[in-house]
């Protein structure tokens, strides 16, 4: 079974063993002062708010907003398996820089199509307009978001030390009942291979596998689960990493990290918005305002709609998770 690399078996859901940050060591590498940009990050479970939080981001001029592509989901997993090498880990995570400064170079970003939408996110001006029309861009920031990150935040805080990472979450039952019903994860059919964003790592069981992040015991529990139940299953990993990496004393008193409860967020948007742009040293501008006045407190609390077998199958998962978090 793939375990996380600082030797300690995966954390099971609903146990408070966890591993440990792997900022102990952290890459090496002499090539990582060349990055001529600012990185920051947004992660957490997917269908946390992450999608929200990004739309609100791009409204401000001075800041690229970027979803997924530049980061294969694989390897958020495959730096948790035991085996991978220091220095392939340390390559992995010069990689990861290195693609965001790939991307803030090409032409991709230096396209005329790129900055007349930049312009349109967050318009600047007939001055800002003129510029977009000739393709320049002045933006020097990006704002990256990939939710599967969740699964390794110490690797964020390895390949991106001079990064502020805004971690958003929101109750596993929601985001597993999301998960479910936009994307059907995790159905029988779905474990009989190893292509799925949840699970590019598995061991296999019968005609199915089972996902890395399921710890080495429980195979059969994780089987004999609803889809419902393993899509918190994956929360509750993902919840219980980021917990122990920015709760851990380096990383909390480096003032890196925002937690930003979604519950929170989209019922009192005008204070967290604040508490954001602070995080990030950024100003507001009318379409950041505009966007954050779109929130709606529509999406809390839809599990309840689920049968009371599958809440009480949920909350036996990921009940330490919930009860961590405030929601159980």
């Amino acid at each position: 079974m793939p375990i996380p690399r600082n030797g300690h078996a995966a954390a099971p859901a609903g146990n408070t063993t966890t591993p440990a940050p792997h900022s102990e060591h952290g890459p090496s590498s002499p090539g990582r002062a060349l990055s001529k940009h600012r990185y920051d990050v947004v992660l957490g479970c997917p269908r946390s708010g992450t999608t929200f939080l990004m739309e609100t981001l791009a409204g401000l001029p001075d800041v690229e907003c970027m979803t997924g592509t530049l980061l294969p989901v694989s390897i958020p997993q495959v730096v948790n398996a035991e085996s991978l090498p220091l220095a392939l880990y340390d390559a992995l995570t010069v990689a990861f820089e290195r693609s965001l400064d790939d991307y803030m170079s090409s032409g991709r970003f230096h396209s005329r199509a790129a900055a007349l939408q930049k312009w349109v996110n967050a318009p600047t001006g007939l001055s800002g307009l003129l510029d977009a029309v000739r393709g320049r861009r002045s933006q020097q920031r990006l704002i990256y978001k990939e939710p599967f990150l969740a699964f390794a935040p110490d690797f964020v805080c390895d390949a991106l030390p001079e990064a502020k990472i805004i971690h958003i979450y929101r109750d596993g039952r929601d985001c597993a009942n999301s998960l479910v019903r936009t994307y059907n994860v995790l159905t029988d059919d779905s474990l009989t291979h190893l292509l799925g964003a949840e699970m590019r790592l598995g061991r296999k069981v019968d005609d199915r596998y089972v996902p890395w992040w399921v710890e080495a015991g429980r195979e059969d529990e994780f089987l004999a689960a609803s889809p419902y139940g393993r899509a918190i299953w994956m929360w509750a990993y993902m919840t219980r990493r980021c917990h122990t990496v920015f709760s851990s004393p380096e990383v909390a008193a480096s003032g890196r990290v925002l937690q930003l409860r979604y519950e929170d967020f989209v019922q009192a948007p005008d204070v967290h918005g604040r508490r954001i742009l602070e995080h990030l040293d950024l100003e507001p501008s009318r379409s950041f305002l505009r966007r954050l006045g779109t929130a709606h407190a529509g999406s809390i609390g839809k599990h309840e709609r689920r049968s009371d077998a599958e809440i009480e199958e949920a909350e036996r998962i990921a009940g330490a998770e919930l009860a961590l978090y405030g929601y159980h």
